[in-house]
C-alpha cells in the first residue's frame, strides 16, 4: 500500500470520492420523487441526510442504516415510519435489479474468466467457514422462531396489537407500490442510471491513478466490479474482502495481484472515509435541527 500511495495520481482517487458523493446526492434526488406519490414533498437535503447517516450506521450494523433512515425521515419529514420504511425497500429492488443487469452483461462477456472468478469465491467461502454451522446461528434461530411464534399468539388474540401490525403492514405496501405510482418517473429512471453509472465511474477511474493498471482491459475492469460487488455482500461494508476480490477477478487478465490489492485497499479507505465523515456531519446538522 505505501508503494502504491507513494506512486498515485491523487488526482483519480479525488475524482473517485466526488463521484461517490454525487452517486449518494442523486440517491436522495431519487428518494424524494419515490416518496411524492403517497403525498409528501420532502426536502432533498433531509433526505440526503437520511441517506448518510443510514450509511454511517450500516458500517456499524448490518441493516441498521435503512431503519435509521426511515425513522430520520419520519422525524424530520413527519413520513409515517412504515411508509418510508417500504419505500427504501422499494429502492433496494431497484438497485438488485440495476445490479443483477450489470452483472448478467459482465458475465455474459467473459463468462469462462467468471467461472475461474466463481471457483476462487467458493475456496473463500470454505475457508471462513459456515455461518450455518455455527453455535449462535441455531440460538438466533430458535429466538427468532419464539418470537414469531409470540407475535401470531398476539395477532390473533389482542384487537389493539392486530390493528398496530395491520396498519405497519399497510403502510410497509404503500411504501413498495409508490413505484408503480410515480409521477416523475423519466426522472426517477434517470437518476437510478446515474447512480450506477456514477458507481462504475468511481471503481473504474482509480485504475488509471497507477501505470500498472491504467492498461487493464475494460471487460477485466468489470469482471473486478462484480467481484467487489460480491465481496461486500459476503462481509458488511467489504471490509478485508472487497479488495481481494477484485484483485482475483482482475489477476485473471494478467493484473499484478499484490498490486490490485493494494490499490482496492486505497479504493475501499477513500470511500470509507468518505461515508464516516459524511455521515457523521449528516448526524451534527440533524442534531442541529433538532435543537
Amino acid at each position: 500500500m505505501g508503494q502504491v500511495l507513494s506512486r498515485a495520481n491523487y488526482l483519480f482517487i479525488v475524482l473517485s470520492i466526488l463521484f461517490s458523493w454525487l452517486s449518494h446526492y442523486a440517491r436522495s434526488a431519487r428518494s424524494q420523487i419515490l416518496l411524492e406519490p403517497m403525498g409528501y414533498k420532502t426536502s432533498v437535503w433531509n433526505n440526503y441526510h437520511a441517506v448518510m447517516v443510514g450509511y454511517f450506521m450500516n458500517l456499524l450494523l448490518p441493516r441498521a442504516g435503512e431503519i435509521s433512515r426511515a425513522g430520520i425521515m419520519t422525524r424530520t419529514e413527519k413520513v409515517p415510519f412504515e411508509k418510508a420504511f417500504g419505500a427504501i425497500i422499494a429502492e433496494r429492488v431497484i438497485d438488485v435489479v440495476m445490479l443483477g443487469t450489470i452483472s448478467l452483461i459482465t458475465i455474459g462477456m467473459q463468462y469462462s474468466k467468471f467461472e475461474l472468478l466463481w471457483g476462487h469465491i467458493n475456496e473463500l467461502k470454505a475457508n471462513q467457514g459456515s455461518e450455518a454451522g455455527s453455535p449462535w446461528f441455531f440460538y438466533v434461530l430458535i429466538a427468532l422462531g419464539v418470537l414469531a411464534l409470540g407475535a401470531l399468539v398476539m395477532y390473533f388474540v389482542h384487537n389493539g396489537f392486530r390493528s398496530k401490525i395491520n396498519g405497519l403492514i399497510k403502510g410497509l405496501m404503500d411504501g413498495l407500490l409508490t413505484i408503480i405510482r410515480l409521477k416523475k418517473r423519466w426522472q426517477f429512471i434517470g437518476y437510478t442510471l446515474l447512480i450506477w453509472f456514477l458507481y462504475i465511474a468511481l471503481y473504474l477511474i482509480c485504475f488509471y491513478s497507477i501505470e500498472e493498471t491504467s492498461g487493464l482491459e475494460l471487460k477485466g475492469l468489470m469482471l473486478g466490479f462484480l467481484g467487489g460487488s460480491i465481496g461486500i455482500i459476503l462481509v458488511q461494508g467489504g471490509i478485508g474482502v472487497y479488495p481481494v476480490m477484485v484483485a482475483t477477478a482482475l489477476a485473471l487478465y494478467g493484473a499484478d495481484r499484490d498490486i490490485v490489492i493494494a490499490l482496492g485497499w486505497v479504493v475501499w479507505a477513500a470511500q470509507t472515509i468518505l461515508l464516516i465523515v459524511a455521515g457523521a456531519v449528516s448526524f451534527y446538522v440533524l442534531s442541529k435541527k433538532a435543537v
